[in-house]
C-alpha cells in the first residue's frame, strides 16, 4: 500500500474522508505532482519542492500553506485557527471543502513558477 494511503487509513472513517477531500482537491488542481511523505505527513511536491502538506491530529486537521498565505486566509476566513504556516480545521466542526479548494487554487501558481526554474 502506498505511503499516503497507509497514512490516511490510520484514522477513523470521518477523518479519512476529510483527508481524502484534501488529497483529491489538490490532485485535481495541481495536476501531475508527486505525492510523498514529508516529515511523516502527506505532501505534494513539484521539481523536488514541497507545494503543500497536511495532516490529522487529535483535535484537528492542518494544511500547511506557508506564511505567504496565512494572513490572507485569516482575513478571508477568520472563523478558523491558524499558526505561523498552517490553517487548522477542528474535527468537531463541519469540514470546509470550499476552503480547501481556495487554498489549492492559491497555491497552484507556485507550481508553475517552480517548474519553470
Amino acid at each position: 500500500m502506498p505511503a499516503i494511503d497507509s497514512y490516511i487509513m490510520r484514522f477513523n472513517p470521518d477523518i479519512q474522508q476529510r483527508l481524502m477531500v484534501i488529497r483529491r482537491t489538490a490532485l485535481d488542481v495541481f495536476g501531475s505532482v508527486e505525492e510523498k511523505l514529508y516529515y511523516t505527513l502527506p505532501a505534494f511536491c513539484s521539481n523536488g519542492k514541497v507545494i503543500m502538506f497536511y495532516g490529522a491530529y487529535k483535535k484537528h486537521i492542518s494544511i500547511c500553506v506557508g506564511n505567504d498565505w496565512v494572513d490572507f486566509l485569516q482575513y478571508q476566513y477568520p472563523q478558523f485557527q491558524y499558526t505561523q504556516f498552517t490553517i487548522l480545521f477542528q474535527h468537531n466542526e463541519p469540514f470546509p471543502d470550499d476552503v480547501v479548494q481556495v487554498i489549492c487554487d492559491l497555491l497552484k501558481p507556485g507550481i508553475q513558477s517552480k517548474c519553470s526554474r
